[in-house]
């Protein structure tokens, strides 16, 4: 997206910056005409800042929707206000796809239902679980014409996010598989997040709703126990029990749901963390593994979204980051490239592991592809450190150069300096990370990505 409106010059830490003064208006990237509008009298110069403004105004007859397209978009809308979605992006992707793919479709419900079937697919829906049948019924329209048009907003988003920045098919990637733009993480770590355990307990009651009504039924009764039916469903709930406890608790939970469902895979991670051998650690990730393997689902087009497919992504990156830990680095690019193939939105913040796990192995090569992969300005800064690891090691940099990038990291993160100057091996990889901005847990992240790299013990020498 794009900003405009008057900015001021200012100093902000003795540096020049640019001060937002008035009339901000956003636009998104698929409103280009307007963009390029801009541009072009920018360019040109301006006497009259009000001319800028027209832009908006005359670009409206370009953005306008057909009776039928905005048939869909109230759908779309009314259908977010009922469930509480508040997602603009959901709206934003419906426009867009509306405005650009050309559909012949004879009703509108089954368009809206796909266009929302396939926000779902990709984690837009947040804390809400509905099936597709559930979405149908509410559009007035039939899974299989859901389904058709789910898989037309699908393609029709991979293929935009992989533009270039003038809206254009970025042919230099053409080559790859197509990915979506990861999602910025701020939530990581080895155990789940906060709100999967309600999402799955929502799930589960709700899996036998034949109805829209059956639904809202149930979630009307939000203070209702879930009551779980088989033992599989009794030791998954133990495992979020247990994931919300430390120490001799969580064991006791962990080894509780073990015995109700030997082959659990969050029962098998939580084993792992107190076995005292190595072999038996491992057992207890493959067994973790070998679970997921059998039970995921690949059928959704956004795989993290369907709740029962996150113990095996789970599994993947904690397998993962043990093998970081003992420095099996080519094993453990294996389940990091797995998480990415099967999930390119990146929920879990796999990449990072993967580009630490390459550039310790000493592939500088796929890390470099990688990081060209990404746009490592995201996460919270988090990217900024490896383009430093990468002049480091290249050695570009002049002794000016590296103390004053020695004196930037102390002042933007003083916690991962910190961390630097002590230097203590860092152990396992974090149960649970809240990434902000200079914190301490992105400290800790960092520090756990970048420990034992040779480049960052000369850098602190």
């Amino acid at each position: 997206e794009w900003l405009f409106g008057v900015f001021l010059r200012s100093l902000r830490d003795g540096k020049p910056a640019m001060q937002p003064a008035e009339g901000l208006i956003t636009i998104p990237a698929f409103q280009q005409t307007v963009i390029e509008e801009l541009a072009a009298r920018l360019k040109k110069g301006v006497s009259d800042p009000l001319d800028l403004y027209r832009s908006f105004v005359e670009s409206i007859p370009k953005l306008d929707l057909t009776p039928f397209q905005e048939e869909v978009m109230g759908l779309v809308s009314g259908f977010i206000d009922d469930y509480g979605l508040k997602n603009e992006a959901i709206e934003g992707i419906a426009f867009a796809f509306l405005k650009e793919v050309p559909v012949k479709a004879r009703k509108p419900e089954g368009v809206a239902a796909g266009i929302l079937q396939a926000a779902s697919d990709f984690g837009l829906f947040e804390e809400i679980y509905l099936t597709q049948q559930i979405i149908a019924e509410e559009l007035g329209t039939t899974v299989g014409t859901l389904s058709k048009y789910r898989d037309m907003v699908g393609e029709f988003v991979m293929e935009w996010v992989g533009r270039d920045k003038n809206g254009q098919p970025n042919h230099q990637n053409q080559h790859r598989q197509p990915q979506i733009m990861p999602e910025v993480v701020t939530e990581m770590g080895t155990d789940p997040r906060l709100t999967e355990r309600g999402l799955w307990e929502t799930m589960k009651r709700t899996e036998n709703a034949k109805s829209v009504a059956d639904v809202n039924k149930v979630l009307q009764q939000p203070n209702v126990k879930f009551v779980p039916k088989t033992d599989a469903e009794r030791a998954q709930q133990l495992c979020y029990e247990a994931f919300e406890k430390d120490g001799k608790e969580r064991e006791r939970l962990a080894r509780e749901a073990l015995e109700l469902d030997p082959k659990s895979g969050d029962a098998n991670l939580l084993m792992a963390e107190f076995a005292e051998h190595d072999v038996e650690k491992e057992l207890h990730y493959l067994n973790a593994l070998k679970t997921g393997y059998l039970t995921f689902d690949d059928s959704f087009d956004v795989l993290w979204g369907y709740v029962p497919n996150r113990p095996f992504l789970r599994a993947l990156l904690s397998y993962g980051a043990w093998l970081m830990e003992q420095g099996r680095y080519d094993k453990a690019i294996e389940q990091l490239t797995e998480i990415m193939d099967k999930n390119p939105l990146d929920h879990q913040g796999a990449k990072w592991l993967l580009l630490s796990a390459y550039i310790h192995a000493g592939k500088w090569e796929q890390a470099g592809e990688l990081t060209d992969s990404f746009a490592l300005e995201d996460n919270t800064g988090i990217g900024m450190y490896f383009h430093y690891l990468s002049d480091l090691h290249t050695g570009v940099l002049k002794p000016h150069e590296r103390s004053e990038m020695k004196q930037f990291i102390k002042k933007r993160n003083p916690h991962l300096f910190k961390l630097l100057k002590e230097g203590k091996k860092p152990g396992a990889f974090p149960r649970r990370l809240s990434l902000q901005e200079g914190n301490k847990d992105e400290a800790k992240l960092i520090y756990w990505l970048i420990y034992g790299i040779p480049e960052v013990d000369g850098f602190m020498g």
